[in-house]
């Protein structure tokens, strides 16, 4: 058996995170940050946010927004930090099988829900089962992050959980420290999916409890007195030092940052880059906080009209001048994309030479490709066609439509007509999962670069939409299963990931633009902001000057 490896204590990394407005809500003024090293305890935060959509149905719960109001609220099984370190949390200790195909998990005693009830081995098993199976008689579906290997788990004692999978995938520890693999009660679990996606019924483990609500508007979580199950990875025991936190939707970026700077809110996500060396020179504290992940990219469909070949999508990949895009659309804490991974993903490999802006190379693919005429604007043209595309903003990175214009730019130099569309929360999601959909910006999240099966693979959420059952697919699926298979830290694990990387790139299903952070700006009496490995925010050890 391989056994979960003993860390103790480690320092929660300072990033700062909370925006938050008005209506109704006492905020703080921005103050000198206190020389004052011992937290204290009691006061509110305001944290002001884009949005607060409805539906908290654990599955439904992924988005940027809303997972900061859930991280609050409900808790996993294990901890993963910003340098890729698991921690316990909710399982104290784990075992893996020498075959990797069953998991042992022993549970924290005395914890409880926010309704009272006890976590127990049964309430695991059958959390376990909704988030990797998921609920088909209620709607919900499985959870994506949670590997596609998973079969069932059983409770083998009051505490102790077995998990089976059927196969090994070493990305399964990490995934049940996403922060959408938590733990809810027995009663919330019975709710039909309609009564689970009310906030008001998600009975959690975390250090605070929902107080009251206006829907999409604002959210007041109180303090929970009795917590006292904080995992080694903080830095601190029992409640909590905040006794509030107050989330409001503030969607425009301008708006946000004025009601920081007037002191009607503490904190704020999400600033325009062009505005944070200021805000730091004036003494706020901006907060870059990485995350493992894929970078801000632009998602290629090799089945679309005109990218279904290669050359044309290699000819993106180095007709795109990285660097200016990070000198006019960011500021100097950016970095432009390497790898198909972010740079702080563990297994990310430099692959910036193949990457390089090379309008000559481009030209010459495009021309091998066929699409030799150029017209009198300047755009190519082939059988009478122009090479037109078109491309989608993503209302989830606030940055698209800056980069897609300069991109815009940039490709007419070497021939490339790119249009524009822009979308919405609500059309988003339906014109990613267009086939017919050429060019679309994203960035992902996991926990281990395993994940990317779940992503990437041909029979999960296959974000290029390859062919099933062509050569090429099985190809690339056999590629990710082997980063699957190898256990994390391992010669064998970086060899798989640098040739997923490789191939991403290669083929060019993914052209990286910028690595990607979260931006949380705060109020400078606002302290101990913790954000977990993909980036989102923990406020169990914040605390605010007096």
């Amino acid at each position: 058996m391989r056994r979960a490896p003993l860390r103790t204590t480690l320092a929660a990394a300072a990033v700062a995170v909370a925006v938050a407005l008005l209506a109704g809500c006492t905020g703080a003024t921005a103050s000198t940050s206190s020389d004052d090293a011992t937290p204290s305890s009691g006061g509110e935060l305001v944290h002001a946010v884009p949005a607060l959509a409805d539906g908290w149905q654990q599955q439904q719960s992924n988005n940027w927004y809303k997972s900061q109001v859930w991280t609050q609220l409900v808790e996993t099984l294990v901890y993963v930090d910003d340098e890729g370190t698991v921690y316990p949390w909710l399982a104290d200790s784990w075992s893996e099988s020498d075959d990797g195909l069953t998991y042992t998990f022993q549970i924290h005693p005395g914890v409880t829900f926010s309704d009272g009830s006890a976590l127990t081995a049964d309430v695991v098993a059958h959390n376990l089962d909704v988030l990797g199976l998921g609920d088909v008689d209620k709607g919900i579906s499985r959870s994506p992050m949670i590997p596609l290997e998973y079969e069932k788990a059983t409770a083998t004692g009051d505490l102790t959980v077995e998990v089976q999978l059927s196969g090994p995938n070493e990305g399964f520890l990490a995934s049940l420290g996403f922060f959408a693999a938590g733990m809810l009660s027995e009663a919330t679990l019975d709710l039909p999916l309609e009564e689970q996606a009310q906030l008001e019924n998600v009975a959690g483990t975390g250090p605070f409890v929902l107080e009251s609500q206006t829907p999409g508007q604002k959210i007041t979580l109180v303090r929970r007195d009795d917590y006292d199950w904080a995992s080694s990875a903080f830095s601190h025991t029992g409640p909590a030092y905040l006794e509030r936190i107050v989330f409001i939707a503030v969607d425009e970026d301008a708006s946000r940052l004025g009601a920081l700077e007037s002191g009607q809110v503490d904190s704020i996500h999400y600033v325009q880059p062009t505005e944070e060396e200021r805000l730091a020179d004036a003494g706020w504290n901006v907060i870059h906080a990485p995350y493992f992940g894929t970078p801000i990219n632009l998602v290629l469909r090799p089945q679309a009209d005109i990218v279904d070949d290669v050359r044309v999508r290699q000819a993106i990949q180095v007709g795109i001048d990285r660097q200016e895009l990070v000198d006019t659309v960011y500021n100097s804490s950016w970095k432009a994309a390497t790898s198909a991974v972010q740079q702080a993903s563990p297994g990310w490999v430099d692959l910036s030479d193949e990457l390089a802006y090379d309008p000559d190379a481009a030209t010459a693919l495009l021309e091998e490709a066929g699409w030799t005429t150029v017209g009198d604007d300047g755009i190519r043209v082939k059988d009478g066609e122009r090479l037109s595309l078109t491309a989608y903003t993503s209302p989830n990175l606030n940055t698209t439509s800056q980069l897609l214009e300069l991109i815009a730019q940039q490709l007419a130099q070497i021939g490339i007509d790119l249009q524009i569309r822009q979308t919405d929360a609500t059309s988003y999601s339906e014109v990613f999962s267009a086939s017919a959909t050429q060019l679309i910006p994203t960035a992902n999240t996991f926990l281990d670069i395993a994940t990317l099966k779940q992503y990437w693979g041909s029979s999960a959420t296959n974000q290029f939409l390859l062919p099933s059952g062509a050569a090429d697919t099985a190809e690339w699926d056999a590629l990710l299963s082997q980063v699957a298979q190898t256990a994390p830290g391992t010669q064998e694990r970086a060899d798989a990931a640098a040739a997923v990387q490789e191939a991403a790139i290669e083929d060019a299903y993914t052209v990286p633009l910028i690595d990607n952070y979260q931006v949380y700006v705060t109020s400078p009496d606002v302290h101990d902001v913790t954000t977990n490995a993909v980036g989102r925010p923990y406020f169990y050890d914040t605390w605010k000057s007096s």
